[in-house]
């Protein structure tokens, strides 16, 4: 989408926010889950379905981004941007066990559109939990983005599912 994104900034450190934040950036519905997922799904419809295997890596890349935004104000929060998320009080790291690696083509698209929805329903919620203005207008422009790739992998469903 050619929208410019807002600057990664906070109005103070927070731990609370920053930890939202880790579940949004490498937790089991997270960017990092995402650009791994459409990364492979990338690979296996590259030979079959080149046009969904380019689909795939765009998104993935635009994930790259939202990636990088979520780790510059993590940052900024005051908290590692370890490839990590809180579980009961504890760190834990990303498992790539996450990702739903699929066995064809519609269930991947399948679960790249659940992965969406996922996504902002997740955003969403953390929203209404952090009033720092700069990370919920942060948050809402990355909405935009997984709506605008929720809509992209629905097409491609019916299409070819």
């Amino acid at each position: 989408m050619d929208i410019p994104y807002p600057e990664p900034r906070v109005t103070a450190p927070n731990r609370f926010y920053a930890e939202l934040l880790l579940d949004d950036y490498a937790g089991p519905t997270s960017e990092l889950t995402a650009v791994h997922q459409y990364i492979y799904h990338d690979f296996t419809f590259h030979e079959r379905y080149p046009e969904l295997a380019e689909l795939e890596e765009c998104i993935a890349i635009v994930e790259m981004k939202h990636l990088e935004l979520l780790a510059e104000t993590i940052l900024l929060l005051g908290v590692d941007p370890r490839f990590w998320y809180v579980r009961k009080n504890r760190y834990v790291y990303w498992d790539a066990s996450f990702p739903y690696y699929g066995t064809n083509v519609c269930d991947r698209l399948a679960a790249d559109i659940e992965a969406e929805e996922g996504a902002i329903k997740q955003y969403r919620a953390h929203q209404a939990m952090i009033k720092d203005p700069h990370i919920v207008a942060l948050l809402e422009r990355i909405i935009l983005d997984e709506q605008h790739h929720l809509a992209l992998f629905t097409e491609a469903y019916k299409k070819h599912c």
